[in-house]
């Protein structure tokens, strides 16, 4: 867990220069854009807004995107507890939304403006509606699967999910299964037909290779036989670390209870389109981008099956506590709840507490990470209007409060000409040069190692070495020295 209050989620501050941009009067527009690609066409607005929204409330600040992604982390544990209230009772409801509330990755999500704590409420949200049966519910639910879309690129994964939930709910099983596989077909055929990302995502993101590098202009060859050896060789990883993307215990029960099935029908048809989310979400993250945040959409579910599952096995091993005076009811929560508290609560609260301790003493609190210090070094250097290449991702926009487009592959892939040379400067910072995903290749670094005397004729024919810069350690947060370069274009 982080000592500050600056955005540690990159993906956060893309939303916030968004956010500002509407604010300001811009419309759905960005400081910040990849190589090639329009950042404002690929983001989804459903967060975007939601900030803006926080930041004519609040003011623009970290506080206030910080404030939105906690918003809605209290809206999902609130849903979560409302769902399980509803098919399982009160223990279940209560349990479920503390294993959800004290989950490491959504404490973090709510901490850093991302995008997860909105799309999870939502897939929560959509499902206790249609569990309702109501008229109202059901068209709720459908305005829902709307903002679901507007959200993030994987929506339709879990719009099919709950859709699937819809019918079941309302038609017999047949019904209900035609209608939702030609959903599913149609539905999959529009999707690829329309999407800007879903084919690239596929075809671009290939194993052994950065997950940055088609952002930065890679283009990759692919057929089916590397296709079907990436999604075995993701899926595989996915085995292999499960416990790296959540708590092992309630995957187990959850796996346990798939074969326990209820009398009552609306829990068996959640289960049964759980089922087909959580199968998908691993199967499209192991076809596309293979990151843990891509699978954590569907934990607040399978969190609270596992719950489920654990409440219904403490009760019928039929636990008294005797001596006590209490009863099997309750020890059936007092035990259920340690359970919980052992699997999951426990965890987080060392995270919190203890592995904080150690990380206390290697930062320095009150001090800006260092990619704020190096973004604020970009904005004394360099005036409103200028458009820099730069390798702080979007920290250069968000804190540096410039138009930035993250750096190629290659300097030569500017390509630029000097009548049309839409950059104005190139700042290199030592920023994660050694990352994969923020790798700086020979030219580039040969480039930031020896700005005065640059090899790379591309660069020398197009810029020219203003200055360098020097952040100390004892200036950041993580305690790291840091060096900065800044060449301009000529003939400026």
């Amino acid at each position: 867990m982080m000592f500050h209050l600056y955005l540690t989620f990159s993906d956060g501050a893309k939303y916030a220069d968004i956010a500002r941009s509407i604010v300001q009067g811009n419309e759905f527009s960005s400081s910040f854009n990849f190589w090639g690609a329009n950042n404002a066409q690929v983001i989804q607005p459903g967060m975007p807004l939601a900030i803006a929204g926080f930041f004519k409330i609040f003011g623009i600040s970290d506080l206030s995107v910080i404030a939105t992604s906690s918003f809605f982390y209290l809206l999902l544990v609130l849903t979560t507890y409302l769902l399980g209230k509803k098919l399982w009772g009160q223990l279940v409801g209560l349990l479920g939304a503390i294993s959800v509330a004290f989950n490491v990755n959504f404490l973090e999500y709510a901490t850093s403006g991302a995008s997860e704590t909105l799309f999870a409420c939502e897939i929560i949200l959509g499902a206790y509606l249609f569990i309702m049966r109501r008229k109202w519910a059901n068209i709720l639910g459908f305005l829902v699967l709307v903002l679901v879309y507007f959200t993030r690129a994987q929506a339709i994964i879990y719009i099919f999910g709950l859709l699937f939930l819809f019918f079941l709910l309302n038609f017999p099983i047949k019904k209900a299964l035609s209608y939702f596989i030609a959903t599913f077909v149609a539905g999959s055929a529009l999707y690829f037909f329309i999407s800007k990302q879903g084919i690239f995502a596929v075809t671009q993101h290939l194993p052994g290779q950065a997950t940055s590098d088609a952002l930065r202009g890679a283009v990759q060859e692919t057929n089916i036989i590397a296709i079907f050896k990436k999604v075995f060789y993701n899926l595989y990883n996915f085995y292999k670390l499960l416990p790296q993307i959540t708590s092992p215990y309630m995957w187990a029960l959850f796996i346990i209870g798939l074969f326990m099935w209820s009398k009552n029908k609306i829990e068996n048809y959640l289960k049964i389109s759980t089922i087909f989310m959580v199968v998908a979400t691993f199967l499209v993250a192991a076809l596309t981008i293979p990151l843990f945040r891509y699978l954590h959409p569907v934990v607040p579910l399978v969190y609270l099956f596992a719950v489920a599952t654990l409440v219904w096995i403490v009760e019928g091993l039929g636990f008294r506590i005797l001596g006590l005076g209490i009863n099997k009811n309750k020890a059936r929560i007092l035990v259920s709840s340690l359970l919980v508290f052992v699997f999951v609560v426990g965890q987080t609260l060392g995270v919190i507490f203890l592995d904080s301790r150690h990380k206390a003493k290697i930062v320095n609190k009150g001090k800006p990470p260092v990619y704020v210090t190096l973004s604020r070094t970009l904005r004394e250097n360099t005036s409103p209007e200028d458009v820099i290449v730069t390798n702080l991702d979007t920290w250069g926009s968000w804190y540096g409060e410039r138009k930035t487009v993250w750096f190629p592959l290659k300097p030569d892939q500017l390509d630029i000409e000097a009548e049309k040379n839409p950059f104005d400067a190139i700042f290199l910072t030592s920023y994660l040069i050694d990352d994969e995903n923020y790798f700086m290749g020979p030219e580039w670094r040969q480039a930031f190692e020896n700005p005065k005397d640059i090899e790379d004729k591309f660069i020398v024919s197009n810029f020219e070495f203003k200055k360098e810069f020097m952040i100390l350690s004892d200036e950041t947060y993580e305690r790291e020295p840091a060096r900065a370069v800044l060449l301009v274009r000529k003939n400026r």
